[in-house]
């Protein structure tokens, strides 16, 4: 009669790590996404910006200065700019940096959703 195991006792136990496991995830979610766009980091790279400078206006995001470089040349390339400016900058490359705008982009519009703004209110700490 020892090993006679109390389901609710259990249940209740197995509920409350459901639920911390459900506040960590969303926790996570909004950090990331919150954390996503700091002006004073690179929004590529995730370095910090030494010397903080208001980014051009042609630039979506904050740039360290190397990125911001590369940001330009993906820039003249996809407007047809002639020649590789430098070996790497190939159709790889522009597919990558093409796929980094449109993830930031849909970051940028979760973050605009009702669904973020109740995330972040129920997990600000």
């Amino acid at each position: 009669m020892a090993e006679v195991i109390d389901l609710k006792r259990r249940q209740g136990k197995q509920g409350r790590i459901e639920k911390a496991r459900a506040r960590r995830r969303a926790q996570a979610v909004a950090s990331v996404l919150s954390c996503g766009v700091c002006p004073r980091r690179c929004a590529h790279c995730g370095l910090p910006i030494e010397h903080y400078a208001p980014p051009p206006a042609e630039a979506p995001y904050p740039f360290c200065e190397v990125c911001q470089e590369e940001y330009e040349a993906f820039c003249r390339r996809e407007q047809g700019g002639g020649a590789h400016e430098a070996y790497w900058h190939t159709d790889e490359w522009s597919e990558c940096w093409r796929t980094w705008l449109a993830h930031m982009q849909a970051g940028q519009a979760f973050r605009g959703s009702a669904a973020f703004l109740r995330l972040m209110e129920e997990n600000l700490d």
